[in-house]
Parts: C-alpha cells; sequence; structure tokens
C-alpha cells in the first residue's frame, strides 16, 4: 500500500520491490489513493494495481481508507499489510486490526512536516504495526525516540537500485556541461538553493545548463526566483518525468541541495549512471556517498559551499569522471536489490511470527508456522 503511484523516489523504490517480490513467487498487489504512469509496468511484471478511492489521500489519517483496505485484504485473503507513506500508513495500521492481517510500514522520510497533533495520532498507530522498517539510521532513531516505536519492532533496511544498472559509463560528451536537480518541488528538497548557487555561477560558466526536473507545491515560486536572479532561460523547468534515472544519467552533475532527507533513490540512480553528485550532509546521504569519498557533502542551507562544490567540478572535468567512477565503485558495496528483497521477506515471515499478530503460530487462526517456510523469498512458492 502506497498513498499514490506518483513519479517520486519512495514511488519508484516500492515498484520496484513490488516487482521482485512478485519474480520470488509471491502474489502481490499494490493498493494506491491514485495511480500513475508506474502503473502500467507493473501489470506488465505480474503486479495487480487496485486504485481504492476517486482522490488521492495524503498526510492525514482516512478512516474510509482503512476500511476500503481491510475489504481488499479479505477478499484477497492477503498474509501481510506492507505501507509505505504517511497516509497508507496510517489507514494500513487500523485495516491491519480490522482484517487481522499483521502490518509492516516502511519509513522513507524523517517526516519533518508534522506538526504536534501528527505525531500524537501516529504513535499509537505504529505501535498497532509489527514491524518498521528505516530505509536510514537517522529515521530509525526518531522512530525510537520520536515516535516511541519499540526498538524491536525498529530494523533499518536501506534503499536500492531495482534493474539493471547501465553496463558502461558514458564516454565524454560534446554537449555543453547538464547540471540538475531531480525530485519533487517541495520546501524540504533546498531546491531555491540550487537556484540561488546557479545565478552566482551563470556569469563564470555561461556554458553551461541548469535544469530542474520535477514538479510540486513550490512550481510557480520556484519560477518567480528563478525571474527574480535572472536566470532567465539559463534554467530550464523540466516538469514531471516519467524517466527518472534516465533524467539524471543525462546529467553531467546532480545535485541533491535537500535540508532533510530519508536514504534518498535518485542518489543511488547518480552512482549507477556514474554521474558525479553534490549533496547535502543529511540523512543517509554522507553514507551513501562513503561520508564524501564518492560524491561532494556540503552543509544545507549553505550557498556558498553549494556554488563552490558546482564550481570546482564545472572547472575539473576529470574530477567529475573520478567521482562518477567512484560513485559507481561504492554502489556496488551498499545494499543491492537482492538483499533489500530478502530483507523485506524476512521481515515478513518475522511479522507473521509476532505476538501481537492474528496469524501468529500462537493464534488459532495462524497459518502453517513460518518455520515450515523457507525464509529466503528467491525459493518460495508461498503466496505473500
Amino acid at each position: 500500500m502506497v498513498d499514490d503511484l506518483r513519479i517520486g523516489g519512495a514511488q519508484r523504490q516500492v515498484a520496484g520491490l513490488a516487482v521482485a517480490l512478485a519474480a520470488c513467487g509471491h502474489t502481490v498487489v499494490l493498493a494506491c489513493t491514485e495511480d500513475g504512469p508506474a502503473g502500467a509496468e507493473l501489470a506488465a511484471a505480474g503486479v495487480s494495481v487496485v486504485v481504492l478511492g476517486r482522490r488521492r489521500v495524503a498526510r492525514l489519517v482516512s478512516p474510509t481508507l482503512a476500511l476500503r483496505i481491510a475489504r481488499l485484504v479479505r477478499v484477497g485473503r492477503f498474509d501481510v499489510v506492507h505501507a509505505h507513506v504517511h497516509a497508507a500508513t496510517m489507514a494500513a495500521a487500523l485495516a491491519g486490526r480490522l482484517a487481522r492481517v499483521p502490518v509492516v510500514v516502511t519509513e522513507h522520510s524523517m517526516a519533518s512536516w508534522r506538526g504536534p497533533l501528527a505525531r500524537a495520532y501516529s504513535r499509537p498507530l505504529y505501535r498497532r504495526c509489527a514491524l518498521v522498517l528505516a530505509v536510514s539510521e537517522q529515521i530509525a532513531d526518531r522512530l525510537r525516540r520520536v515516535d516511541r516505536v519499540p526498538t524491536a519492532r525498529v530494523r533499518v533496511v536501506g534503499t536500492a537500485v531495482f534493474g539493471a544498472p547501465p553496463a558502461t559509463l558514458p564516454g565524454p560528451r560534446d554537449a555543453p556541461p547538464a547540471v540538475g536537480v531531480v525530485g519533487r518541488l517541495e520546501p524540504e528538497k533546498g531546491v531555491e538553493f540550487f537556484l540561488r548557487a546557479a545565478a552566482r555561477l551563470a556569469d563564470r560558466h555561461p556554458e553551461v545548463d541548469f535544469t530542474v526536473v520535477g514538479d510540486g507545491r513550490l512550481r510557480e515560486e520556484l519560477h518567480s526566483l528563478a525571474r527574480h536572479l535572472r536566470l532567465g532561460d539559463r534554467v530550464r523547468f523540466g516538469g514531471m518525468r516519467t524517466d527518472g534515472p534516465a533524467a539524471v544519467a543525462a546529467l553531467d552533475i546532480l545535485c541533491v541541495p535537500s535540508l532533510t532527507e530519508g536514504a534518498p533513490l535518485v542518489v543511488l540512480e547518480a552512482m549507477a549512471a556514474g554521474v558525479p553528485v553534490i549533496a547535502t550532509a543529511v540523512g543517509a546521504i554522507p553514507h551513501q556517498l562513503g561520508h564524501g569519498h564518492a560524491g561532494v557533502l556540503v552543509e544545507p542551507a549553505d550557498v556558498a559551499a553549494l556554488t563552490h562544490a558546482l564550481d570546482r567540478l564545472l572547472t575539473h572535468p576529470h574530477e567529475r569522471r573520478r567521482l562518477g567512477r567512484a560513485g559507481r565503485h561504492r554502489l556496488t558495496r551498499l545494499a543491492n536489490a537482492d538483499a533489500v528483497t530478502d530483507a523485506v521477506c524476512t521481515a515478513y515471515l518475522d511479522a507473521l511470527r509476532h505476538p501481537s499478530s492474528p496469524r501468529s503460530p500462537s493464534s488459532p487462526s495462524s497459518p502453517s508456522s513460518p518455520n515450515d517456510r523457507n525464509r529466503r523469498g528467491r525459493r518460495s512458492d508461498h503466496d505473500g
């Protein structure tokens, strides 16, 4: 279950995981409140997409959505509900009790938007979940300290690039260097700081193409800022694209100026494509980039530092190529798609064992003991 199938890192991660689980032999249905471009690709890979409702539900608790999830789970006789993103998580926590199935949750962000009310209603709903998976250690720490999820129910399962990365790195390009941001146009993504850095570099590097790929609530505000900074036609707003990895691979430098992050998939996609990354040292980004060995780290909201880092890589193409190779090498040492899929499969089986699960071995309604099942989904024929 995910809020929607719009284009975003969390959505791409959910879609990739669903396809990987289906390839393991599990029966997978992906439910959402709004379909998106990934729907057709999921169907082609054997993953059914069910749209629950007529409009997108986001950042709230919806009892109606919870009832619809519970009905879907009962009819489909599913063993586990795995929820991603806030509205889906809150509704699934309620639905799990109604449908008597364990709920596993993946937290993709630091949830910096939540106020006291959202935190207050989130805490008891988290406690209804069998396991909460965090994509970074920072998010796991927040779950334990702020959301008060018992330590035993929190695990770190990183993100991964699903699908084969490019076989070879691109060679030097004749086109002018392209520097850009790929992501949602939301306050926490810090795109304004990229635009301010671009304005400082525009005269020094007249050959550079600056680009912003994505959409969101700040679209008009960022367009207005670009005009105010007199960037004119120096920055191109590409809007929402369905081919996020291709948009990243077309860049010479990816900039990730976020104020807060989890473990952004876009960084891994750039590393897979050999594109050097300049990013803020927030969330799991320092770990992804080997604490600066496979990319450049700057402090959030520091326009001067971001400008200096961009200027350095634009002035030294050999350094761009070195970081691209280092990122590609680093990616092979991070959690890959198989490892993430295995960790999630293990979480499902452990959720079925959990004492709070209505289908745990101690429950009369429990299926055959999970100990009799193969722990590695790749060799399992269990319908999950």
